[in-house]
């Protein structure tokens, strides 16, 4: 069984979630694969206890599914997001069928999103009846690892897992269902930035102060005091500020002592990513 990635730190928000899972599944004993495979997939698969556990596949055409899973006569994969409603169903159409010409038994596609919800780009996906693609919600896979020590009775290196999974996802899935209000004052398109960037930044100081006025948003971090770095989100579009008097790549001086980045497009984050978690880290109050 390859080894999970338990030491290697992903830079990426949405890949840190599903390294939990990926984890879990394979890592835990006998009962939890078991029973976390059968709430994922939302049926109990022969042979769940033993499992073959790959992280950021790469399939034939190139697409990559976050987790893939595979058992006795059938493949599970994960494809996850941390933004809502977004329209992922051209994506999970290819990568259920480079799966389906791989794995040449049954193939589930299960698609995490925050939204509590089926959203319609899973129902597109499905819609022509060929392809098995299912939802869970990010509150659900929470609720069920809160709730599995209790239902379970897990002792052991099982225990130990589920509790550093349930440190790891509740204030994270708590902060995440206080973007849903915030998510429609952005594009699809750029919700997935927007998620991205919230995360960066939340980790370095938890639980930020979000005011709303005429639908428009700004997320200020930290939580209390002066903001340091800010999300602003609504009339003007999508930015992220830092109170620094020199910018990095693709920010332009903004008010006085700021520095601001307009996110326009899925990459520009990105490519700004490193010298703003940096800059982040300079002038944010160190986590207690």
């Amino acid at each position: 069984m390859p080894v999970p990635r338990l030491f290697e730190a992903s830079p990426d928000p949405r890949e840190q979630w599903v390294h939990v899972i990926a984890t879990l599944l394979a890592l835990g004993g006998p009962e939890t694969r078991t029973a976390l495979v059968e709430e994922i997939s939302g049926e109990a698969l022969p042979g769940a206890d033993a499992l073959l556990v790959r992280e950021q596949r790469v399939l034939a055409d190139g697409t990559i599914v976050d987790v893939v899973v595979r058992g006795a006569g059938w493949t599970l994969a994960l494809h996850s997001t941390l933004a809502f409603d977004v329209d992922q169903s051209a994506q999970l159409a290819a990568a259920y069928d480079a799966l389906v010409e791989t794995a040449k038994d049954q193939v589930i596609l299960v698609a995490i999103t925050p939204d509590r919800r089926p959203p319609a780009s899973v129902l597109e996906a499905t819609a022509s009846g060929m392809r098995n693609i299912r939802h869970r919600s990010w509150l659900r896979v929470r609720d069920w690892i809160q709730e599995r020590p209790e239902r379970g009775a897990a002792q052991g290196t099982d225990l130990m897992l589920l509790r550093e999974a349930d440190y790891f996802y509740t204030p994270r899935v708590a902060e995440l269902y206080r973007l849903e209000g915030l998510m429609p004052l952005v594009g699809p398109d750029l919700r997935p930035s927007f998620a991205r960037m919230f995360f960066d930044l939340n980790d370095l100081a938890p639980a930020p102060r979000i005011q709303t006025e005429n639908n428009a948003a700004r997320v200020a971090f930290p939580r209390t005091g002066d903001a340091r770095v800010e999300i602003a989100l609504g009339g003007d579009g999508l930015s992220i500020g830092v109170h620094m008097e020199t910018g990095g790549p693709g920010y332009s001086a903004a008010d006085a002592g700021w520095q601001r980045l307009q996110v326009a497009g899925a990459d520009d984050y990105v490519a700004a990513r490193a010298w703003t978690q940096s800059a982040a880290k300079g002038v944010l109050p160190a986590r207690r």
